[in-house]
């Protein structure tokens, strides 16, 4: 009997979720039950080679929005393809032409190559397509809990961007030329590296500068929500401390007594322009609860 091996390419490699994503392949050395032959990874800049991979690796350097790339990286036929790659919230409003190039146009020419390969083996190739979609794609007023059937109505080009490529993903789907997965993904904190332009990233800061007793400045008011996830920690209680103290703006000890007000709080940053945009993607976000997994998810 013939032993299926898969032909998986990420597209987004590079970044946290290709990374962890890469980490689990290489792991697990399969997808869905089905051994992994090759694993292709590319971004914008070249992704670290795994090491110790039980399977075929390559990587490289491309842009997704040049009309050339698209059908050279669908051209070998892989089974399943994951399209992490995109420009951030923050970046994406600040530069109109870059974020609909890549997060729209960049995802299009993706779903079309697939379709035209689709097309030149009269079916045959059918892939199965998973797709980094964000909560941006939701727009304020939020009722306590968002369901399925929650309306689209993004307030920002990011989530616009994000919900037109929903749209083609579920189109192309029904049309048969691929199997396509989306996923809403919320804000993911604490993330790893240095803070991006993501209009999110102060989320991230809170945690991140309050480790090294630095205040911060923050663009949202006290008294929203925002949902959330984070990779868990083991020691996530010993490294925090006390997330009551925390909430209020007192941080874990760091060789003061219990409960002295500490300098790493985060203060209101009142510029109208990031107000106005971590308002928009975020809604009224809360600072207390949320930041230690106590809020509502």
């Amino acid at each position: 009997m013939e032993i299926i091996r898969l032909k998986i390419l990420i597209i987004g490699a590079a970044g946290m979720i290709g990374r962890k994503l890469v980490e689990r392949l290489v792991k697990d050395g399969a997808l869905g039950g089905a051994k992994i032959g090759q694993l292709d990874l590319v971004d914008i800049v070249e992704p670290t080679r795994p090491a110790g991979a039980p399977f075929a690796t390559t990587t490289g350097a491309v842009d997704i929005a040049a009309a050339y790339v698209p059908p050279k990286l669908i051209a070998e036929g892989p089974d399943a393809i994951f399209l992490l790659a995109s420009i951030v919230s923050g970046e994406a409003e600040k530069d109109f032409d870059k974020g609909y190039a890549i997060n729209l146009d960049g995802t299009r020419n993706i779903f079309e190559a697939i379709r035209q390969r689709h097309l030149r083996t009269d079916g045959a190739y059918r892939p199965r397509v998973i797709f980094t979609s964000s909560i941006a794609v939701y727009g304020a007023p939020f009722p306590a809990v968002i369901d399925d059937e929650f309306f689209s109505t993004p307030l920002t080009s990011y989530g616009t961007q994000k919900a037109i490529s929903e749209l083609l993903l579920s189109d192309y789907s029904r049309r048969g030329f691929f199997e396509g997965v989306g996923i809403r993904l919320p804000t993911i904190c604490v993330r790893p590296g240095k803070p991006n332009l993501a209009a999110s990233g102060f989320f991230s800061n809170i945690i991140r500068l309050a480790a090294i007793c630095r205040r911060l400045p923050h663009p949202c008011g006290d008294d929203g929500h925002r949902a959330a996830r984070r990779p868990p920690q083991p020691d996530d209680a010993r490294r925090l401390g006390d997330s009551r103290r925390a909430d209020r703006g007192v941080a874990p000890d760091r060789g003061r007594g219990r409960g002295e007000a500490h300098p790493a709080t985060a203060r209101r940053d009142d510029r109208p322009d990031r107000c106005w945009l971590a308002n928009q993607f975020l809604g009224q976000t809360r600072l207390g609860p949320w930041i230690y997994g106590r809020g509502q998810f």
